[in-house]
């Protein structure tokens, strides 16, 4: 019958061009998410066809190696070389289709930050992840139908196709063509795919970068900044935490300390607030409120990324170099490297506040298991509120809501509002420093069922910024009609800046860069001090966070190591420098400058500062960011420095 005929030669003909059709099905499916998903800046007509060619060049390697290994293996009827042949062609499937789903989350392939942090993996893991790993296995074996359709012609010794010798001068143009492209492969510090990157040189490229930041045993360097003191074995250790006096008078006569909470909001750059100029109208309008009675900091940036360096790195005013997942044992997520990265000593807030006669706390929608809360520890806090003790002992009994396995954002500021209410950490004695981070306000994330969405609740992004507003509103109508309000100094910052994803792409400027270093809010509540109701900070970082927040305390004079001064003080330096890893950026009141654009008139700068937060990388290896306390022969033995306040 001519229809079975055909349908015959038809499955004869897919069965020969099996992996031709699997090779090309990858290639349209990368050009279909990225011109279709990802907003692709214009491009010249040679980047746009170097963006096209790359990944064909990429690909015919692949083909040609397993040209290579099919005709081996038929030659020599070698099923061993056949499995390595389909596996390999599954390891590219599966590469390939992680990168086009980063392409679509993010518009970016899979960033040496996503693997150091692929602990957070969880937040990705959804059903449209599961889908398309279901078409790329469907895909792979519709390719093993037509490899098994040949096994008759590989046993039958049917070999007429071109010479097995005409593939090796080819596979050598290749090869040479793809270690091209892997020396082109360039770190440009934006969230996008670069047009000279392709998917499985770019992952395999960024896999190694990662792997190598996390144990890399960098040569020790001569530090040449005014802040060390060279040869010392301590370097970056000093006395004092600032030098000049406040710029803003007090307010009464009172001298008591000040209690302080901070809170950190995950990923949130500052021109989503309204308070910062926002287009979004009603988006933000409780921390607007809180501005208005507040000192707005404007042109502050973050200076690291993302959670555990932005949290670490605020409260020792360093450059932390370890993230939350780096492999190996390098990492806060590994047992191995809980226990490594918790001995390294760093002068931290929440220590010197001891000092001081404060009690330090931390709130974290995390569970214990997690690396966050082992880090929290690890700076000194007195006690750090977990998903556990929450849930067990601050609000038993109390529904609550989770996020991807965390505290909802409505958990932690109502556990926060219990323990002041509750006096559970306030008392005559001690003043108090309370930080908390949440987590509802992440990347990728959209709000829980019972969340307040924003509008038409179209885009998660403006979603999760808005309910979260919405319980930092319940929390300032408790706080600042009660006694806090008079004694207490609330900060409002950020742990980094938003990552842009697919949904904060959306609804960003035009020309705004895709950058993981942005402006971040900065605002600070201080009934004590008669501020200003805004302060520029003319591009300085969150490096800055610690000495500043010590001086509006009066805690001048406190061993430390500290990398950043106060705002308020005059500043020597001519930009803010951001570090993430081993990507570095240069800051000022007009904007970001990734390594490879920063401005002739910064060079000399940027370079000091690259050059200072890499060594500060080795004595963190090294263990000699900050001395360990003095041995005392006796209970009367005291640090020759002592903590105090400036009267």
């Amino acid at each position: 019958m001519p229809s079975e005929t055909n349908l015959t030669m038809t499955s004869m003909w897919l069965a020969r061009k099996h992996r031709l059709i699997f090779f090309a099905g990858l290639y349209v499916s990368y050009l279909f998410v990225l011109y279709g998903a990802v907003s692709v800046h214009d491009e010249s007509i040679l980047k746009l066809l170097t963006r096209i060619i790359a990944p064909v060049i990429e690909l015919g390697f692949f083909y040609t190696l397993c040209s290579v290994l099919d005709r081996y293996a038929r030659q020599n009827k070698s099923i061993a070389a056949g499995v390595f042949f389909a596996a390999i062609l599954l390891l590219l499937d599966l590469v390939y289709t992680a990168q086009i789903y980063s392409l679509y989350l993010s518009g970016n392939f899979i960033t040496v930050l996503g693997i150091e942090n692929r602990a957070e993996s969880r937040i990705i893991r959804n059903s449209s992840l599961y889908a398309a790993l279901s078409v790329a296995i469907a895909w792979w074996l519709l390719f093993l139908v037509g490899y098994v359709r040949r096994w008759k012609e590989w046993y039958g010794g049917d070999l007429q196709s071109a010479p097995f010798k005409r593939l090796f001068p080819l596979m050598l143009v290749l090869l040479l063509a793809v270690a091209g492209q892997i020396y082109a492969q360039e770190d440009t510090g934006l969230i996008e795919a670069d047009y000279r990157q392709t998917p499985v040189v770019a992952f395999a490229h960024n896999y190694y970068e990662a792997m190598k930041s996390g144990s890399s045993d960098s040569s020790q360097q001569e530090l040449s900044s005014s802040a060390v003191r060279q040869g010392a074995e301590f370097p970056l250790e000093k006395k004092t935490i600032y030098g000049e006096a406040l710029p803003f008078p007090r307010k009464g006569a009172s001298d008591a300390p000040m209690n302080v909470i901070v809170i950190f909001t995950e990923g949130t750059s500052a021109r989503l607030l309204g308070a910062y100029g926002g287009k979004y109208p009603g988006l933000t309008p409780n921390m607007d409120r809180l501005a208005r009675v507040s000192m707005r900091v404007d042109n502050y940036y973050n200076h690291t990324a993302a959670t555990y360096r932005g949290l670490q790195g605020q409260m020792t005013s360093g450059y932390p170099s370890a993230g939350g997942d780096e492999g190996d044992s390098s990492a806060w997520e590994s047992d191995n490297g809980k226990k490594s990265l918790a001995s390294i000593r760093y002068q931290s807030v929440p220590m010197i506040l001891r000092d001081m006669n404060y009690r330090t706390y931390f709130i974290s929608p995390h569970h214990d298991s997690v690396g966050l809360n082992s880090l929290l520890r690890s700076l000194g806090f007195d006690k750090v509120f977990s998903f556990e003790s929450i849930s067990r002992d601050i609000a038993p009994g109390n529904k609550l809501y989770f996020v991807e396995g965390a505290l909802s954002d409505g958990d932690i500021i109502n556990a926060l509002q219990i323990l002041l209410t509750k006096k559970i950490i306030a008392s005559p004695e001690h003043p108090f420093f309370m930080g908390l981070y949440n987590f509802g306000t992440h990347a990728f994330l959209d709000i829980m069922p019972n969340g307040v969405k924003y509008g038409d609740g179209s885009n998660p992004v403006l979603n999760r910024l808005h309910n979260f507003d919405y319980e930092v509103g319940k929390f300032l109508d408790y706080f600042l009609a009660s006694d806090y309000a008079k004694n207490t100094l609330l900060i409002l910052t950020a742990d980094h800046a938003d990552y842009p994803d697919k949904s904060y792409r959306e609804i960003s400027e035009k020309n705004d860069q895709p950058l993981f270093v942005d402006r971040i809010p900065l605002i600070i509540y201080d009934p004590s001090h008669d501020l200003p109701p805004v302060y520029d900070a003319h591009g300085r970082t969150s490096i800055d966070f610690a000495p500043t927040l010590l001086q509006l305390l009066g805690v001048k004079n406190a061993d430390n190591s500290f990398l950043g001064t106060s705002l308020f003080e005059r500043n020597t330096g001519s930009i803010g420098f951001a570090a993430i890893g081993d990507e570095f950026f240069a800051t000022d009141s007009s904007g970001v400058y990734p390594e490879n654009n920063v401005p002739a008139k910064y060079a000399k700068p940027f370079s000091d500062d690259k050059h200072l937060v890499e060594s500060y990388y080795q004595l963190e290896k090294e263990n000699r960011i900050f001395a360990p306390p003095p041995r005392c022969a006796d209970a009367a033995c005291i640090p020759t420095t002592s903590p105090g306040r400036e009267r």
